[in-house]
């Protein structure tokens, strides 16, 4: 009796709805949403959390020179396994962790998906290479993958309205802009098809910058930098490091640069805008462009002028 109670009780209740999505090395289906996921990006990470969804492990360590996590989503995944870095993912600390579903990034695991997808069911986005919109569909696909659809059409439908408010603030009239990181060594260019290079054009502001053909994001030196002339730039540095703008500040090639003459040479966290590209990260963003001035082309509020030392 007993047994045939549970059998009716299990015919009642609707199965669950098998979930496919189609990503850059295919179409992935599931027989069920996912419910223990492995993030090796941190623009996933941030992406399940926002969604509601706690990670069971996260490319969160510092093997082959990554930098770590940036501040705020070290807080938010304190309780997160590190299963290695998003260079050198741990297999067999994914493995123990027994993932039905692996968040890998297009680019940077392109010769370690064929592994990944034998541990577990295994996505691949376009998370460091993909532009604004490309990184909005990314969050409607996860969305689907854990079964929280209806959660992540809110999150991209709060950051279009959110962006939309930010339009606001942009002058229309204002020059081109050129975005670029700087580290120690190297200055790389975002083009308009990178995700902050998107985003900028999306906020009101043209970029100066196109792709190379496939290339969205390209390494400059002081002359070219200087040949481009931009008349707003900006560089996303890190904290910790002394990046290569620095010395040449004092170059006076650097004194040629129309945004150097105009005072429109920004500086923002690189750990935040280059390396994080959720949803949470994107509040922080969208509220800097405002404060910054950079929207409106003003010159550089205190937080955010160029150091030159």
């Amino acid at each position: 009796m007993k047994h045939l109670l549970t059998l009716a009780l299990a015919l009642t209740l609707p199965a669950a709805s098998a979930v496919s999505i189609k990503h850059e090395r295919g179409t992935l289906t599931l027989p069920a949403p996912a419910k223990r996921v492995i993030a090796l990006e941190y623009s996933f990470l941030d992406t399940l959390i926002a969604l509601g969804v706690q990670p069971v492990g996260g490319a969160l360590g510092l093997q082959g020179g990554d930098r770590g996590a940036p501040t705020y989503l070290k807080a938010l995944t304190r309780a997160v396994p590190a299963v290695g870095s998003r260079a050198q993912p741990n297999l067999e600390a994914m493995l123990a962790l027994k993932p039905d579903l692996i968040l890998s990034d297009a680019f940077v695991h392109t010769s370690l998906y064929p592994n990944l997808a034998r541990l577990a069911p295994t996505a691949a986005f376009q998370s460091r290479r993909g532009s604004y919109e490309y990184l909005q569909q990314q969050v409607l696909d996860i969305g689907a993958l854990v079964g929280r659809s209806d959660v992540a059409r809110r999150l991209v439908d709060d950051q279009a309205r959110l962006v939309q408010k930010a339009r606001a603030f942009a002058n229309k009239k204002a020059p081109p802009v050129v975005m670029a990181v700087a580290t120690e060594q190297t200055l790389t260019l975002h083009s308009s098809e990178s995700f902050v290079g998107s985003l900028i054009e999306k906020l009101g502001r043209k970029n100066a910058v196109k792709p190379q053909g496939t290339t969205t994001q390209y390494e400059v030196g002081l002359e070219a930098l200087v040949a481009l002339n931009p008349a707003t730039l900006v560089v996303f540095t890190g904290a910790d490091e002394k990046p290569i703008v620095r010395e040449w500040a004092k170059n006076p090639l650097w004194n040629k640069i129309s945004a150097v003459q105009r005072g429109r040479v920004f500086e923002f966290d690189r750990d935040l805008w280059t390396r994080a590209r959720g949803p949470i990260a994107l509040k922080t963003m969208l509220a800097q462009t405002i404060d910054s001035g950079l929207l409106a082309d003003k010159a550089p509020s205190a937080a955010f002028a160029f150091k030159k030392n």
